[in-house]
């Protein structure tokens, strides 16, 4: 009974990550093109910034509730609890989040140019932050957020179709992706309200304190972690121009995307692991998973140029470099990923899984500053290559001292 849960809650998160990711690949050729490689770039610099303040919203909640909501899900007023905790402190940051980003592209020339398009992409903060994902992922029920993220995702994939159809049409993207956010993120809210009976309701000043220290170390490792993800792209852009920006983020929307694969293993397992305690099923997956990495990894090493050129066209040329780089990452991200919450965190080793990032974060970010004179989209590559290599040195160390897969 325990395996069909996770089954079909593999499933399920399967299926939200295709829509997540696969449509986003069905839009890409079409984006590139009819934007032009300038605007494209400019459109994932925005989103590379406004990526900084969805983890700055998210503040590590995600994590923290979901292993709160894991244990406690037979118990409904803390479950209430819980949720009105996290959405509380999340419509705080929020708030906090749009003042900085009106402040920012008001006042500084390099985010001044498209403010239109970074606060009409703000709307993917808003939609991020009421899509409750912690709740669901929490108790391993994701039937129905799947069959709305799923719907959600094609109609506002078939309204790019529709009404994009030029350079100008810039700022209409970005409206359209925010719409399909706050859509999802809406309905997220009232089924929790409406079909599972929960209510959302003030807690104390002391439960609000203790929510946000406890969230604070996860906050810290997903910093860390968009200190070599996100800030690429945004440093990129910064320094080499809206062009460079579209090349690296390019590669990169691929390479992430592939990795997403896998998302759905690291979903089910991490609160799977913290109730159960059990890492029996857990290996025999991770085994299958990891063959089936080394094969994708070597497919799309091969055929790159062409991946490439199918997906974005001609200027993208020196993407292929880029993603040939990341396919090597990808020989290892994969199971450092998985012996990361799912193992280390939900066998209680949270600590040992933030350093693993925050350190080698911290060497990302002094290297690609030491980089900004000779800096191109390779060279960030490799140190992506190379940081990725240490969180994932750092945590078999651990797993290893721990005997987590003896």
């Amino acid at each position: 009974m325990r395996k069909n849960k996770l089954l079909e809650n593999f499933s399920a998160l399967a299926i939200m990550q295709l829509m997540n990711y696969a449509l986003p690949f069905v839009t890409l050729p079409y984006l590139v093109r009819i934007l032009g490689m300038e605007n494209y770039g400019a459109y994932l610099f925005s989103q590379a910034l406004i990526a900084y303040f969805m983890i700055f919203v998210d503040f590590g909640f995600d994590l923290y509730a979901t292993k709160e909501v894991a244990i406690n899900r037979d118990n409904k007023s803390k479950l209430e609890e819980i949720i009105s905790t996290v959405f509380i402190w999340k419509f705080l940051f929020l708030g906090i989040s749009f003042v900085v980003i009106l402040a920012l592209t008001t006042f500084i020339p390099v985010f001044k140019e498209f403010q239109i398009l970074h606060i009409l992409n703000f709307g993917m903060i808003l939609g991020t932050m009421l899509f409750a994902n912690f709740y669901y992922q929490g108790i391993e029920n994701m039937k129905f957020i799947t069959i709305l993220n799923a719907s959600s995702k094609i109609f506002f994939t078939v309204l790019l179709f529709v009404f994009v159809k030029n350079t100008n049409d810039l700022m209409l993207t970005a409206l359209i992706n925010s719409g399909g956010y706050i859509l999802v993120g809406l309905t997220s809210v009232w089924i929790i309200h409406k079909k599972h009976g929960l209510q959302f309701r003030l807690v104390s000043k002391n439960i609000l304190v203790k929510s946000l220290m406890e969230s604070l170390p996860f906050f810290w490792s997903r910093i860390a972690v968009s200190m070599y993800t996100v800030s690429n792209t945004f440093v990129i852009g910064l320094v080499l121009g809206n062009a460079a920006s579209g090349i690296f983020g390019s590669a990169d929307k691929i390479f992430r995307g592939i990795v997403a694969l896998y998302a759905p293993l690291n979903t089910i397992f991490y609160p799977y692991i913290a109730h159960q305690k059990n890492v029996v099923l857990y290996k025999k997956v991770m085994k299958y998973a990891i063959v089936l990495n080394i094969i994708m990894a070597l497919a799309v090493f091969a055929s790159a140029e062409w991946v490439i050129q199918i997906i974005f066209g001609a200027g993208f040329e020196e993407s292929v470099l880029v993603l040939r780089i990341f396919c090597v990452v990808l020989l290892y991200i994969m199971p450092s990923i998985l012996i990361g919450y799912p193992l280390l965190g939900g066998m209680g080793h949270t600590k040992e899984v933030n350093l693993s990032v925050i350190y080698p974060a911290i060497l990302h970010v002094l290297f690609l500053i030491i980089a900004i004179p000779y800096l191109n989209v390779a060279l960030v590559a490799i140190l992506v290559l190379i940081t990725e290599l240490l969180v994932f040195l750092y945590r078999s160390y651990y797993v290893k001292k721990y005997k987590l897969l003896c």
